[in-house]
């Protein structure tokens, strides 16, 4: 039975074919990035601010990168899928569903990400290394290897936990290019603007019926601020932040997933 599904040497000559297949579609959106960051940060080194090129603005511009591309090639890599006119190729070749599923998202997850990693450090280390000559600064190049020695842009906590975020948003992607026959990749922009505004519409409502504070989730602790300047705080329950924790950082993306491929299942029969 396992044999059926995953087979070392099927699978091995099937992610030759696909690479080969889909290589050159990597290699674009290789390009397309290369591209960006050089036009967007070339345009930078004509200002006169060197805080431009400082690790946090880096970091900033890296994961602005790696949403964008990350999306767009979760839509470009998936985008045969959706419709099964278009898939039939996909099902004839002597590969298990698994196999194949995992392969696709093998190369649109893990080889686009340290693929987009790698082009964008190449980019940034020459265009910082540009600005610290033309604006004698010492600013250092990003190294995606070590994000949390680097200030967080966005929010407070370390740099890593905004991957919590991305692969979620990268797996919904392939699950709106799996789910839907035409305009996936619009759809899920669509959907991903939904549930923008849907998050902002219950921040709102949770700021109307709660007190005045912060909530401290890594701590479980909710912080009431007094205008006293006594603050009050409140301890969550242990087995909501946990669960919580868990789901969004380690369940979500697989079961988003797990959606995706029994879709694709589903267009088999």
């Amino acid at each position: 039975m396992v044999a059926n599904i995953f087979h070392p040497g099927r699978t091995y000559l099937y992610l030759k074919m696909y690479f080969f297949e889909n290589g050159r579609r990597l290699g674009l959106l290789y390009l397309a990035i290369f591209a960006f960051v050089v036009l967007w940060m070339g345009v930078y080194l004509n200002f006169t601010n060197p805080m431009l090129f400082s690790e946090r603005a880096q970091v900033a511009y890296y994961f602005v990168t790696l949403f964008l591309s990350g999306c767009l090639s979760a839509g470009v890599l998936f985008s045969e899928l959706g419709s099964r006119d278009k898939s039939i190729h996909y099902f004839l070749v002597p590969a298990s569903i698994p196999e194949k599923f995992l392969t696709s998202v093998f190369f649109a997850v893990v080889v686009f990400f340290v693929g987009c990693s790698a082009v964008f450090w190449l980019v940034d280390f020459t265009m910082v290394s540009i600005a610290n000559n033309k604006f004698e600064s010492n600013w250092q190049v990003l190294n995606p290897m070590s994000l949390n020695k680097y200030p967080n842009p966005f929010f407070d906590g370390p740099v890593t936990q905004i991957f919590y975020l991305y692969f979620p948003i990268q797996a919904i992607f392939i699950l709106c290019s799996i789910y839907f026959k035409r305009y996936a990749l619009f759809k899920a922009i669509v959907i991903m603007g939904l549930l923008w505004v849907v998050s902002i519409a219950v921040f709102l409502i949770y700021r109307q019926l709660v007190p005045v504070g912060m909530l401290h989730f890594s701590a479980g602790t909710y912080e009431v601020l007094e205008t006293s300047g006594d603050n009050k705080m409140i301890e969550l329950p242990h087995w909501i932040t946990m669960v919580s924790s868990v789901f969004f950082k380690y369940l979500l993306t697989p079961l988003l997933l797990t959606v995706a491929y029994f879709r694709l299942k589903e267009k088999e029969l």
